[in-house]
């Protein structure tokens, strides 16, 4: 009898303390902050803003941070794999790369926050932004469940001006253009 008990009594402390990891294991990565889809802009119109840049007759488009946030976001897919899908997503303008907040559902049912960074790139007329690093809180994770992001940024082209140079700086993308003129 006396057996029967310590095995009982050690088989429900196996429980609480397999319970308590699989609790911390989902605490741990939880996403830190609720983020959404709901864009900071009612639209983003690039062109618009290019066209007043070269009204001013200044060679370079400046696009502010929540900007680019939103066309990333129009750009996303929501969908990571079979059974992953983006709840919400934040980004920042680093030096040279462009860093995110995504928070993810698993199955319809585990939340995480997941950090990435992308390369950024120009291949006209598009902004392309290649993955980097994917990971939840320290644990780094195959960049195959990260598609490269495409946003087509609509400049005006033609034969007056063409895009020079597109730079990253803190909080701002920077598009410099090459104005031809005819004389």
């Amino acid at each position: 009898m006396r057996v029967i008990k310590r095995i009982v009594w050690t088989v429900v402390i196996l429980l609480l303390l397999l319970a308590g990891a699989v609790w911390a294991g989902l605490a741990y990565i939880a996403p830190e902050r609720e983020l959404g889809f709901q864009l900071e802009n009612e639209k983003i119109d690039v062109k618009e803003k290019a066209l007043h840049m070269v009204k001013r007759m200044k060679p370079e488009l400046v696009l502010t941070e929540s900007e680019v946030n939103d066309l990333i976001r129009l750009g996303m897919e929501r969908q990571m794999g079979d059974h992953i899908r983006i709840e919400g997503a934040d980004f920042q303008l680093a030096k040279d790369r462009l860093i995110g907040d995504i928070n993810v559902m698993y199955r319809e049912r585990i939340p995480a926050g997941v950090k990435v960074e992308y390369e950024v790139d120009w291949k006209e007329p598009n902004l392309v932004l290649y993955p980097a690093v994917l990971s939840i809180k320290a644990i780094d994770l195959p960049l195959h469940y990260l598609e490269t992001i495409t946003i087509p940024l609509d400049l005006p082209s033609g034969e007056a001006f063409s895009v020079e140079e597109v730079r990253m700086e803190e909080g701002r993308l920077m598009v410099l253009f090459d104005i031809k003129l005819p004389f």
